[in-house]
């Protein structure tokens, strides 16, 4: 399965890919031949040296290239970016919104992400005939406070369950999830408990749980002032740096106290309940989540596809479901140039 399109339903030969299932796009024959990648190629030596080298890449590369995007008009079909709150489940939720489309999808953010920081792209870029998107911040990030950010064991759920609930409250009967990082685990949670609501998905950087290895890697971002400028600029300019600080701490505090659950459980127990089509993209270099994770997931979730990607953990995976999404002449179409341009 390493290094090519996987397919848990069966039927699809190495390095092709079903018909797709990621927002309802065919897919067509991936290049026969692509490139090998071995576990340790992408783990690196055992150890502390392993673990050495992902603290590094977490403190320079973590998150890359943030951009914290002003609504305003968006690039196609000439239709703009609203921005909103509503309330759901006692907090005011703030949502960006753009398009006309019939398919309504939800973009849900990563650790101390929001719509405008992780989604900017999404919003200015997906095509705005066919497709309904939705950024949210989850409660206590980006504009969706107070109150602030908490982390019990039950967090997820709630994210889960408010992120529902909003679009519920925005009046759509059905949507289709994109999720980064934590929004990936919040897209599987709600793709389990509500599978009637949920239409598609497709996630990149998830977790199902948490090991000790794990935890030495979240420890190892929990002083942001040892992060980039890059990376700290923008969620600096969203927070302030207190908040941004103090809640960067909560995360990897909440995010570890998994590890003392059996077998280290965030949703793992949940996967098998995901009904709807999925497709999972990895990062190969991401030194956050390590690729058995999304092994695990694609193992777990019946019928998903799964598609590594030569990059970290990081928005260039998001950027990578413009050219998607768009629907131009490739659609989901991985041809020779596209699929080296992204997955080798």
């Amino acid at each position: 399965m390493q290094g090519e399109a996987g397919d848990r339903g069966g039927g699809v030969a190495p390095g092709r890919i079903g018909p797709a299932t990621a927002l309802g796009f065919s897919a067509c024959a991936l290049p026969a031949a692509m490139p090998s990648l071995s576990m340790m190629s992408v783990l690196g030596r055992p150890g502390v040296l392993r673990l050495r080298l992902r603290l590094r890449m977490l403190l320079t590369a973590l998150k890359p290239g943030v951009l914290v995007s002003q609504a305003g008009p968006a690039a196609a079909f000439g239709t703009s970016i609203t921005s909103a709150k509503v309330a759901v489940n006692g907090v005011h939720l703030h949502y960006q919104q753009t398009g006309e489309g019939d398919h309504a999808v939800l973009l849900l953010p990563g650790m101390l992400g929001s719509g405008e920081t992780d989604f900017g792209p999404q919003l200015k870029n997906l095509n705005k005939k066919l497709f309904t998107v939705v950024a949210w911040d989850p409660r206590g990030y980006g504009h969706s406070k107070p109150p602030d950010r908490d982390f019990p064991v039950d967090f997820f759920e709630r994210d889960a369950k408010d992120a529902v609930d909003l679009m519920k409250a925005l009046k759509f009967k059905k949507v289709s999830l994109l999720g980064w990082s934590d929004g990936g685990i919040t897209a599987l949670i709600a793709a389990a408990k509500y599978p009637s609501y949920i239409r598609k998905m497709v996630i990149w950087g998830a977790n199902a749980y948490v090991t000790d290895e794990d935890s030495v890697i979240y420890e190892g971002i929990r002083d942001v002032s040892k992060w980039s400028e890059r990376t700290k600029k923008p969620l600096e300019a969203l927070y302030g740096y207190d908040y941004f600080a103090r809640t960067c701490e909560k995360w990897v505090d909440g995010i570890s106290q998994f590890k003392h659950l059996p077998d280290g459980n965030i949703c793992r127990h949940l996967l098998p309940q995901v009904q709807c089509p999925t497709l999972i993209v990895h990062g190969e270099k991401d030194p956050l989540v390590p690729r058995f994770h999304a092994d695990f997931i694609h193992e777990h979730v019946k019928g998903s596809r799964f598609l590594p990607a030569n990059l970290g953990h990081q928005r260039t995976l998001q950027d990578m479901f413009i050219e998607i999404l768009l629907l131009k002449p490739i659609n989901f179409c991985m041809n020779r140039n596209f699929y080296f341009k992204y997955f080798s």
